[in-house]
């Protein structure tokens, strides 16, 4: 029964990540995937703490399974992050696409640790 909760909330999770970055980059006028780093950071954050209430016991391991794993696993994009990062770089700003790739991954986890321990 896990398999299929993951399915639905990952189902959910992408909607959630196509509508907020069309929202995101509708409203901004920038080259930067401000979009994506949002949706990454963000799922980062919701990550830990899902993690955090799973130790605590408050989520069970098959609702931690179907959040994390469904709905944040289908929100999240790190292959959107590196066509993105890749993309900024062709296009001639190699320090914005190292920085976009680089500084996504040191915030997600100092955001995940953040997530933890506001769970805690």
């Amino acid at each position: 029964m896990t398999w299929l909760l993951v399915a639905i909330f990952g189902g959910l999770g992408a909607t959630a990540r196509y509508l907020l970055d069309r929202s995101i980059m509708h409203r901004l006028t920038t080259e930067f995937p401000v979009g994506t780093l949002v949706i990454n950071l963000s799922g980062a954050l919701l990550l830990g703490i899902v993690v955090g209430l799973g130790t605590r016991g408050i989520l069970s391991t098959d609702d931690s399974i179907a959040i994390g794993d469904g709905f944040i696993g289908a929100y999240t994009t790190f292959s959107t992050l590196s066509f993105e990062s890749l993309a900024l770089a062709s296009e001639g700003s190699i320090n914005l696409g190292a920085l976009n790739m680089l500084g996504t991954i040191v915030l997600a986890t100092l955001l995940a640790y953040l997530g933890i321990h506001l769970a805690h």
